[in-house]
């Protein structure tokens, strides 16, 4: 396995594909700081997002059938929240470099897009190119083949994430002018919030390994992948309130945001632990029986 490990680190620095989602990654994280910058120095822009959050909040409000008291006025013309351009808008969305970069990290939209992405070409490829075929021709056990998979790919995901951080960090403290302005609990929650988030998104990469180790196909692994991450938490949220069964328990994404709103760190090591140990077993499993071709 030592042997598989060596091989398969020199082959994850010398292939294009961790690179160039690397890159993209970062160009992502600087279209958003720009962004943010945008809205710092727009009160324009910053009026009208407050509009907006207010009116999706009084929506909310409406749903979940929470009365609202209201003035004679309010109640004659309905409620109309405005914003008066000479007040405080907020604060600023780009406060510090480490705000920033914490911040980014609970963004799990984008940044799961990009491992399943990673995952299903870096891992997919070697069943294309017929890597994985000479792998198990040379006699190396199959339950290795995965476990090396998994060791490798979460490595691979570890350092594009990493690289966007310090990215992240570095361009926050530039357009900011402060490297840091958090401290005590807010400071300990910050923390929490990158290293829960972590764990999330290598949950993810051993569930996006899995797939494509049953699948055995980059273009239906990167189909599949992205299907996962815009349809399933989705799917479990609806079959959740139909049937009453705490799907959102086992849900990564649900699980991050535990630890952003309560730094549930606990429970997100469970979820890395039991999404570590099913779906790796789950791999073994099938991947011993396929037929490798």
């Amino acid at each position: 396995m030592i042997n598989l490990l060596r091989a398969d680190l020199y082959k994850l620095f010398h292939t294009k594909v961790l690179y160039v989602c690397t890159i993209v990654l970062v160009i992502i994280v600087g279209i958003v700081g720009a962004a943010f910058y945008s809205l710092d120095h727009s009160p324009e822009l910053r009026k009208e997002m407050m509009e907006s959050d207010a009116d999706n909040a009084e929506k909310d409000t409406q749903q979940n059938n929470v009365q609202v008291v209201e003035n004679t006025e309010d109640q004659a013309d309905g409620i109309q929240i405005k914003v008066d351009p000479t007040v405080e808008t907020g604060e600023e969305f780009l406060q510090s470099g480490f705000q920033f970069a914490s911040g980014l990290m609970g963004e799990s939209g984008f940044m799961v897009t990009m491992i399943g992405i990673l995952i299903a070409i870096l891992v997919g490829s070697e069943f294309k190119e017929r890597t994985i075929k000479s792998m198990v021709s040379r006699g190396y056990k199959r339950e290795a083949i995965v476990v090396t998979k998994v060791i490798v790919s979460s490595i691979a995901a570890t350092i594009m994430l990493l690289v966007a951080e310090i990215f992240a960090f570095i361009l926050g403290t530039i357009i900011s002018g402060k490297f840091n302005n958090l401290s005590g609990s807010d400071l300990t929650g910050a923390w929490n919030v990158i290293l829960g988030s972590l764990l999330g998104y290598l949950a993810f990469t051993v569930l996006f390994v899995m797939i494509v180790m049953v699948l055995r196909n980059v273009e239906m692994s990167v189909v599949l992948n992205l299907i996962l991450i815009c349809l399933i938490p989705d799917i479990l949220s609806t079959m959740e309130r139909t049937w009453d069964i705490p799907f959102s328990k086992i849900q990564i994404t649900d699980a991050i945001v535990r630890v952003i709103d309560h730094n549930d760190m606990g429970h997100m090591v469970i979820i890395f632990i039991g999404y570590l140990l099913v779906c790796t077993t789950i791999g073994c499993f099938v991947f011993k029986r396929a037929d490798v071709k």
